[in-house]
């Protein structure tokens, strides 16, 4: 009985965790043009600029399976990795289920001992309210028209359902593509330090 109640606490605790990392309520950032991108700048001590090139443009690589991955090259050197991908999820809206797709733009920009990831661009594609006109044709919308603030609360302060799902699966993946790449930089880090 007492490893039940342990067990019990311990997956209360860890959802907990998890759900204030992925949350509908998270603020947003916007560039210039009133666009959503999201972005994390990443600490690698003791890394060269040319290192985490490397590194980077092999997860690229592994990430986007081929893709085409496109440099910013001044004085020859690499100060950018950018590349288009797209993911795709279920909705589940009243008693069916239809699927969304999110295409985006994703850029590392290198320093020394850091990078930026930044993903924008964001269009996602499929249903995003419940009464929709373009069902049979639906358009790609701007992440700013169905996640920003204004798009997604009602007037008395509640968050729509639907397009709070969107902004949850779509910061949800924005935080597995960080850790895979943080997971891959620092492993290689220690694979390179044991060989």
């Amino acid at each position: 009985m007492k490893t039940t109640y342990l067990f019990l606490a311990l997956l209360f605790t860890t959802s907990l965790v998890a759900q204030e990392r992925v949350s509908y309520k998270q603020p947003l950032d916007y560039s210039n043009t009133g666009e959503v991108i999201l972005r994390e700048v990443l600490h690698y001590p003791g890394k060269s600029k040319t290192e985490l090139a490397e590194l980077a443009e092999e997860w690229f690589a592994r990430k986007f399976d081929g893709e085409l991955i496109q440099y910013d090259l001044q004085a020859e050197e690499r100060n950018k990795l950018i590349g288009r991908g797209f993911f795709s999820y279920p909705l589940y809206i009243v008693i069916s289920e239809s699927f969304a797709e999110v295409s985006y733009v994703l850029t590392i920009s290198l320093k020394e001992e850091k990078i930026k990831v930044e993903m924008e661009e964001i269009f996602i594609l499929g249903q995003t309210s419940l009464i929709t006109i373009d069902d049979e044709f639906p358009q790609p919308k701007p992440a700013h028209e169905v996640i920003s603030d204004e798009a997604m609360y009602k007037r008395n302060g509640k968050a729509r359902k639907i397009k709070r799902k969107h902004k949850e699966r779509i910061l949800g993946y924005w935080y597995e593509v960080l850790d895979s790449v943080d997971g891959f930089l620092q492993t290689s880090q220690e694979e390179e330090e044991d060989w």
